[in-house]
């Protein structure tokens, strides 16, 4: 047998050696892979929202935060931040009204703010919290809740004889169904009976068949007026009680 041949035969059972099932085994066996660390929740992770009206809202709510006169809190994404003004002072009664929402907030957003001053030295009522229907896709259910859970937990140390009513994720049209159910079957836990309310307000805007009613979104996932008055009529007893 030639030289050459002998060299090629002798590189080929090398190479057949190597990927043989037994001797991967064993290299496996002698070099275990490390196990998969679990990746952070973002949703728990305070980053600032990357929308371009973020920075200026942020500002108007620490001013806002200054003057420390308000009595219930409406805390949230776009959804808050859309209330008619009128409404919104109709749903509170008497109480004094004041509106953190930011459009594009993700709890992670909400956290960044709170831990920038919003709602510092302030002593509302109660605060609307209302939250996560940006992290849907972004986030589990169970992620989505644990930053909702984050954001309380925030709220808890700075306005610590504050009640909170947890508003319940609305369905909207670019979400399936059921995502927005199992998150607010998580949302509803975080219900301590005492200074913790979870309410689901979206179950009135749903047919029997638990479809959107029409009328009730002006895009895949903003309220109409019609929304935020069937809305108010409904959480206005809630607040009423709670500002007791």
């Amino acid at each position: 047998m030639s030289v050459p041949l002998r060299a090629w035969l002798c590189t080929l059972v090398a190479a057949a050696l190597l990927l043989s099932p037994g001797r991967n085994a064993a290299a496996e066996d002698a070099a275990p892979s490390a196990p998969a660390k679990p990746r952070p929740n973002a949703a728990t992770q305070p980053v600032p929202g990357g929308v371009r009206w973020y920075m200026r809202n942020h500002a108007s709510n620490l001013e806002k935060t200054k003057r420390h006169k308000f009595d219930i809190c409406f805390l949230g994404d776009s959804i808050t931040a859309m209330w008619p003004g009128d409404l919104l002072q109709k749903t509170c009664g008497k109480a004094q009204v004041t509106n953190f929402g930011i459009g594009g907030d993700r709890t992670e957003n909400v956290l960044w703010r709170l831990d920038r001053g919003e709602l510092d030295k302030t002593s509302p009522k109660v605060i609307v919290l209302l939250i996560g229907t940006n992290n849907m896709g972004f986030n589990t259910p169970a992620e989505i809740a644990e930053g909702v859970a984050a954001v309380i937990a925030r709220l808890q140390v700075k306005c610590p004889s504050a009640k909170i009513l947890l508003v319940g994720i609305f369905q909207k049209k670019d979400t399936p169904a059921e995502k927005i159910v199992a998150t607010n079957a998580l949302l509803a836990k975080l219900d301590d009976g005492k200074g913790i309310r979870y309410r689901d307000f979206g179950a009135l805007f749903l047919d029997e068949q638990g479809k959107l009613k029409p009328g009730m979104l002006s895009d895949s996932v903003h309220l109409t007026r019609q929304a935020y008055e069937i809305w108010g009529a409904a959480m206005a007893p809630v607040l009423a009680e709670m500002c007791q």
